[in-house]
């Protein structure tokens, strides 16, 4: 009585798993005597094996929903910062081709499609397109090595964050308007 007593303590989750086993005869002569110890001395698990009682659905832990969704916005920001850095970049190399018009153009898009997707963009682009404006700044006083001075150098800067982050705020407030527009007809449809 004190072996069976022993063998009867397994948890009823693992006696429920391996029940299947044993009633195909599958399982082996170890698992079969703890189940048959166990459903001795368990009701519930008597009932379930009698086929009386449903088999209940095992109690999983319900994963924190607050962490997975900060994972993939984590993931997703990521990845549509990646997309910004690289519009941004493309922009400005077009604008050492001969066709500097193209990052008026280029710019307010990247921004706009970048804050349409997510209405959070709006900080991490104002920084990436700040970094840009420094690195073309940089870039240009490098191309200009002869007229190299901190007075030079400082008028690119700003110059250069005036307009990138006026043509940024212009593409935000498109992709802001377009972002409320599609949300307030999804409101409207429900």
């Amino acid at each position: 009585m004190k072996k069976l007593a022993e063998n009867a303590k397994i948890p009823c989750a693992v006696c429920r798993d391996l029940m299947p086993l044993v009633q195909d005869g599958i399982a082996s002569p170890e698992s079969e005597q703890l189940v048959r110890a166990h459903i001795a001395v368990c009701p519930a698990c008597q009932a379930l094996w009698q086929g009386t009682e449903p088999p209940a659905a095992p109690e999983l832990q319900t994963p924190d929903d607050t962490k997975i969704l900060k994972r993939l916005r984590r993931r997703y920001s990521i990845h549509l910062l990646l997309l910004a850095f690289v519009g941004i970049a493309v922009g400005i190399a077009l604008g050492y081709t001969g066709s500097a018009n193209w990052v008026i153009l280029f710019l307010p898009l990247v921004w706009s499609v970048l804050t349409y997707r997510d209405i959070g963009m709006g900080k991490p682009l104002l920084l990436f397109t700040l970094g840009l404006a420094v690195l073309d700044a940089i870039i240009k006083q490098m191309a200009l090595l002869e007229s190299f001075t901190s007075g030079n150098f400082l008028a690119n800067l700003v110059s250069g964050c005036i307009l990138y982050v006026g043509l940024g705020g212009v593409g935000w407030l498109i992709g802001w308007l377009l972002h409320y527009a599609k949300e307030s007809t999804h409101e409207n449809k429900s």
